[in-house]
């Protein structure tokens, strides 16, 4: 897979991730990492459901959950090191579109 087709994978994930924010998305970032992606698919998934969670909490776990799951079956072909690139490319765009987001509520 080339930069655009990382780049392209790593925006539809984005925007599926619509008010996630970029730090919630590092959290998980960083778990999927140490400890793959069906523990941390799985993790967000547990949080998603706790109730003792803040509900923007739970929903930008949930939305995670199945924004990956929704692209997992590519994600686990890429090699380590594209896979990696792909989901920093993510928190890349999700910057990108809050930046965008709060843009457009200015004018």
């Amino acid at each position: 897979m080339d930069r655009e087709e990382q780049i392209a994978l790593a925006r539809r994930i984005a925007q599926a991730l619509p008010e996630v924010t970029r730090n919630e998305w590092m959290r998980w970032l960083q778990l999927a990492e140490s400890q793959g992606l069906e523990t941390a698919i799985r993790h967000a998934e547990r949080l998603a459901q706790d109730i003792t969670m803040r509900p923007a909490i739970q929903r930008a776990n949930r939305l995670i959950a199945q924004a990956i799951r929704s692209h997992l079956n590519t994600l686990q072909h890429l090699p380590p090191q594209e896979r990696q690139a792909v989901l920093g490319w993510v928190s890349w765009w999700l910057r990108i579109l809050t930046l965008r987001g709060s843009l457009s509520k200015k004018e």
